[in-house]
């Protein structure tokens, strides 16, 4: 009979990471910690610090929330949130790498557009609350996918104008929106995640499909782009319950009746935490990549680093179907927490069955298609 290989620890809270509030999300700032940082091997099941360090001295919660955010600890405590550099040398890149990786991310965004999802999307993010800004840059995106030479401008118009909707509804100036990026909307992290991706759709059709206008346009965004995904990761890592807004917004709640949806949630509320916690994480990736390749483009030079946190890197974790079907697979495998910082382990430490389509993605603009045709990806997979 075959046993299943147990997974040590996935769901231990380490005493060192318990969240203080001014740990803040920086690209620039450097952290020291292992090389094995993804193992997250220290403290107990039974450590108690977690409700004061998370602040979870609410009234009326029931156990079920605790031991869900016990759990919870294995993907978002606070190291793994923390930006490291990467410490191999990965070399440069030839120019059919990096606009390899751009051809991906267009198919990735078409495959949202057909599928409902793509990896870096997830399936369930939007299923039950579905944003304007998101319904936008969806039906944005349709009718791109579906221009002609013939009413390509009507296309662009659509992007130009659904972008400045976005940046104007929440109080950035259209005239030069890089002078103040900054804004006193309080948003919740469900929201962050949703504007992160809609002005993220217009920045890439912006500044790849060639359009010289939408071009210069999506440049003075960046600025605004690379904001919101401060805002959007220091808000996510600083956040108890963020199952509980992927179903329910905390604006029109109380205390009691958001804890309450919490509760409600049951099995799955530990599952919607995850989608939420990586969702941040792989857009900020994707976020970043789009812009590093377009100025290594721009200079013909290699990618300015941009650092990366953990991401979940194991084949089928992302694409569960289920609470039940992702928790099972949580506890009988390795789902491969990694610092992409240290992605360059993969290589030595599975093999790329192992490894999920954002993994291999990022591996390859990362280390380029002949270090990954040694590893053993096919062509077909490039």
């Amino acid at each position: 009979m075959h046993i299943p290989p147990k997974k040590p620890n996935s769901f231990v809270l380490c005493r060192e990471d318990t969240p203080s509030v001014e740990s803040e999300y920086s690209p620039d700032r450097s952290f020291q910690v292992s090389a094995h940082s993804s193992g997250l091997h220290t403290g107990g099941a039974g450590d108690t610090t977690l409700s004061l360090g998370l602040g979870l001295d609410f009234p009326g919660l029931s156990s079920t929330l605790f031991d869900n955010q016990l759990a919870s600890s294995w993907f978002d405590s606070v190291k793994t949130w923390q930006v490291l550099f990467p410490t191999a040398d990965q070399g440069s890149l030839s120019i059919p790498d990096l606009k390899r990786f751009i051809a991906r991310i267009f198919r990735w965004l078409a495959e949202w557009v057909e599928k409902g999802s793509n990896p870096f999307i997830h399936a369930t993010l939007y299923r039950t609350r579905f944003p304007r800004c998101i319904q936008d840059a969806y039906t944005t995106l349709s009718c791109y996918f579906h221009k002609t030479l013939s009413n390509e401008q009507i296309a662009f118009r659509i992007i130009e104008d659904r972008a400045k909707d976005l940046l104007a509804e929440y109080g950035i100036p259209l005239v030069d929106p890089s002078n103040n990026i900054t804004t006193s909307i309080h948003l919740e992290p469900f929201e962050h995640v949703a504007r992160v991706h809609a002005l993220l759709v217009y920045q890439i059709l912006g500044l790849y499909d060639g359009d010289i206008r939408l071009r210069h346009l999506s440049e003075t965004y960046m600025p605004v782009l690379n904001s919101w995904i401060q805002e959007m990761v220091s808000h996510a890592s600083h956040n108890t319950c963020l199952g509980g807004y992927v179903n329910s917004s905390a604006h029109e709640q109380t205390l009691d009746s958001f804890s309450s949806s919490c509760r409600s949630q049951g099995e799955s509320l530990l599952w919607h935490s995850w989608i939420l916690t990586e969702s941040a994480r792989r857009t900020s990736v994707v976020s970043f990549g789009i812009q590093a390749v377009f100025l290594a483009l721009q200079q013909r030079g290699g990618i300015p680093c941009q650092g990366g946190m953990m991401v979940t890197t194991r084949q089928g974790v992302w694409e569960a179907q289920s609470s039940v079907a992702w928790e099972k697979m949580c506890l009988e495998v390795d789902v491969g927490l990694m610092q992409m910082a240290e992605a360059n382990r993969l290589f030595t430490d599975f093999a790329p069955n192992d490894i999920d389509e954002f993994t291999k993605a990022a591996l390859e603009v990362a280390f380029g298609k002949e270090r990954m045709e040694r590893w053993g990806v096919q062509k077909e997979e490039l």
